[in-house]
């Protein structure tokens, strides 16, 4: 289950990333203050965004409360922890620079924006489940 995650975690990190054009400096804006009506590239329709948004929204909240229960409990000495919440991280930070830019998505096509979209919900239905494993007392 941990490598299945992991994987697609990176894989979904890698195809944001891959969509994002590689800018150097982040915008200003967050997904939540980005509107979902902004005209953007024809890859990206006002749903597509709308739903990222909403996504994200709820990931912030659900990221930091996985990120304080790793640190109180001790996760923030596991490698791997610390990589699986870096993951985490990083694609809520690409969610937010492809939503940012009328183009952050680049030449991604829509079908692949519905992938991203459907990685980035399953990374969130994932988290109840991290914050629960980051919950419990660390142990080698």
């Amino acid at each position: 289950m941990k490598k299945l995650l992991v994987l697609m975690m990176a894989l979904a990190m890698t195809l944001s990333l891959a969509a994002c054009g590689g800018n150097a400096e982040p915008p200003a804006s967050t997904p939540e203050s980005t509107p979902a009506t902004a005209e953007r590239k024809d890859n990206v329709t006002p749903e597509q965004a709308a739903a990222i948004v909403d996504i994200m929204a709820k990931m912030g909240p659900l990221y930091e409360e996985a990120a304080a229960a790793a640190t109180a409990n001790g996760w923030d000495q596991d490698e791997l922890a610390v990589q699986e919440l870096n993951a985490v991280y990083a694609i809520m930070d690409s969610a937010r620079v492809g939503l940012g830019e009328l183009d952050g998505y680049g030449d991604t096509s829509t079908e692949d924006i519905d992938t991203v979209i459907g990685q980035y919900q399953a990374m969130l239905d994932e988290m109840p489940n991290i914050i629960a494993k980051y919950s419990e007392p660390y142990g080698n």
